[in-house]
């Protein structure tokens, strides 16, 4: 049962990212003059529904793929909704039920648990599977953008959760597949679909027959589908009949925008069943990851990445990954890698309006992979959401750090370790990085020094909200640090006699920096936003007061200090950024336009 809750959790906050990655601005295509030209689009356009059926082979660990007719095949419905962001790439949700419906029955189809009941699995309800793909149209990346083309052929990587009847267990998938469509008209169009899909042990069920493979790999099936795809909304590409303003115009040929990075990361195992206050340093490994991606537009990027950890340096108090009885053995033999793809959204863009100027970038991620163990040649697959925050330093130079939650199957992290009877269960990670991004071709999207230069020659006035942020963050974090050491230092009882940290309060510390913040970025637009956080901040300071975690001089001091490291925070801003006019800040329509004067 907690199973299900985990991937119910995982997966309902990456249908929420979904969902506001589809809120968010879309691209129109347009042919123009340049074959590779979006322009920015509306919400409505370019979505799609697909219904067909299909034929899934299943081929559970140690069985002899030749046999699967009949024996594992089994048929089902599919229904899908999709849009496509821009010409390049799109995003699609998807059902399947399979192995139920009364027309497309097949009474050999002994591959599906329970094995030892043959036709069990079907009259508990077959199997159904949630599927998330990230669309990549070929035609379109490697050649040039037609109006009239009728084949199309993308490229998808998928992660999923599906859930066998037969035997009430659940388990996460990954996948590849090829989605090839034939337009008929300007709205219908029919499609195949072939995709290979890697999913845990969990569901096939923990079995008496060794050769199912429970506990130690993964189970595989491949599935092909045919049905018909119907546009819905606007049809972007077919209603535009005269070039968009250039201000409004992004070009994005094969070779822009593409980048690489490289840095150190630190996980946070977490295997099922064990207690997560004890991860570090348990649960705690250290390793390296690169990636190489590209943005299609200023929202939508995606990228490949590679993250090797517990090979290069090593945890002597590691005790939570594979052999159960001998953990350092993980490190001797190599540790542990994962290969993914990560679809990206870029909040900042998406949500403030596209910047060219901008350094502060926020992005969100889904991830879908796999996972391995080299100490025991086991791969599972791999999910994951996260944000990433990146800081330009010049036109071809970021800093990024990025933090992620990541689920896999038991096979990820080795049977034995799950707390578990089979490998129905999920194994959750924290995966923090950060290093440096290099742009290694010109990035459209993001104008240099020399543009800067011509198209600002007067400082702007607005806000800067990714600043803003930093700097709130910045300061309540130098409140908290000061507080802290004062609290060491004085070691004053607190007057419900709980402890000697009463001098100074923490909480007013970093209440009144967060107000101080706010105050110096909106005093100028409405003075009542400062006066309600000053107000919110001395309720709290009173509330310590009154409950008796505090002496009113604490609250006091405490209201001081997170002052006073709010301006320092923000002066230190100031002095990093520039100085007099040389950074200015500004809106124009749904933008906000951050200058540095060179």
């Amino acid at each position: 049962m907690m199973n299900r809750h985990i991937n119910i959790r995982f997966f309902g906050v990456v249908a929420a990212c979904w969902t506001m990655s589809v809120a968010a601005k879309a691209q129109v295509f347009e042919p123009g003059d340049e074959p590779r030209t979006v322009r920015t689009g509306g919400f409505w356009e370019d979505w799609f529904v697909q219904a067909g059926l299909d034929m899934t082979l299943q081929n559970p660990y140690g069985y002899d793929f030749s046999k699967v007719f009949p024996n594992g095949k089994t048929f089902g419905l599919d229904l899908a909704v999709g849009k496509w962001f821009s010409h390049q790439v799109g995003f699609r949700g998807k059902f399947n039920w399979e192995n139920k419906l009364p027309l497309l029955e097949n009474e050999h189809a002994n591959w599906l648990a329970p094995f030892d009941q043959p036709g069990v699995n079907r009259e508990k309800g077959g199997y159904i599977a949630f599927y998330g793909d990230a669309l990549f149209n070929l035609h379109n990346f490697f050649g040039t953008y037609r109006t009239d083309r009728k084949w199309n052929a993308s490229l998808y990587p998928r992660i999923g959760v599906n859930y066998n009847f037969g035997v009430s267990k659940g388990s996460l998938l990954a996948g590849i597949g090829v989605l090839n469509t034939y337009r008929i008209s300007d709205r219908w169009s029919v499609y195949g679909d072939i995709a290979y899909i890697m999913t845990g042990g969990g569901f096939v069920g923990k079995e008496s027959r060794a050769d199912t493979g429970t506990g130690s790999n993964s189970n595989g099936y491949l599935t092909i589908g045919l049905g018909a795809q119907i546009e819905l909304g606007k049809v972007g590409s077919k209603e535009l009949g005269t070039k968009a303003p250039l201000n409004h115009v992004l070009t994005n040929g094969i070779w822009d925008n593409w980048f690489v990075q490289a840095g150190l990361d630190m996980s946070l195992m977490n295997p099922y069943g064990c207690n997560f206050g004890k991860v570090i340093p348990k649960g705690m490994t250290f390793g390296l990851n690169g990636a190489m991606g590209k943005w299609f537009t200023p929202e939508y990027g995606v990228k490949v990445r590679v993250q090797w950890d517990n090979g290069l340096i090593p945890n002597n108090g590691l005790e939570w990954v594979a052999p159960a009885d001998d953990p350092k053995e993980n490190y001797k033999k190599g540790g542990l890698a994962t290969v993914a793809i990560d679809a990206m959204l870029n909040l900042t863009n998406a949500l403030s309006g596209y910047d060219p100027e901008r350094k502060w970038h926020t992005s969100a991620y889904l991830r879908m992979g796999i996972i391995t163990q080299f100490v025991e040649g086991s791969a599972s697959p791999l999910a994951g959401i996260g944000l990433e925050e990146t800081y330009r330093l010049n036109d071809r130079m970021s800093l990024f750090g990025a933090v992620g939650y990541q689920v896999s199957t038991s096979e990820g992290m080795g049977y034995g370790f799950t707390g578990m009877e089979d490998t129905a269960g999920s194994n959750g990670f924290f995966d923090i990085d950060f290093g440096i991004r290099y742009d290694i071709s010109r990035n459209q999207f993001y104008r240099d020094a020399e543009s800067k230069r011509k198209a600002y020659a007067q400082p702007l006035t607005g806000h800067n909200w990714p600043r803003f942020a930093v700097n709130t963050v910045a300061s309540v974090g130098v409140a908290y640090i000061g507080k802290t050491a004062l609290k060491a230092v004085v070691n004053e009882e607190r007057p419900d006699h709980s402890d000697n940290k009463s001098f100074p309060s923490g909480h007013a510390a970093m209440a009144f920096a967060a107000a101080r913040s706010i105050d110096k970025e909106f005093r100028k637009d409405c003075i009542w936003i400062p006066i309600a956080g000053y107000a919110a901040a001395t309720a709290v300071g009173v509330e310590r007061v009154v409950n008796d975690h505090h002496h009113w001089y604490d609250v006091v001091a405490g209201a001081a200090l997170g002052f006073g490291a709010a301006e320092l925070t923000w002066w230190a801003s100031d002095q990093l950024l520039g100085k007099g006019n040389r950074v200015a800040v500004g809106t124009s329509g749904n933008t906000v336009d951050v200058v540095y004067n060179f």
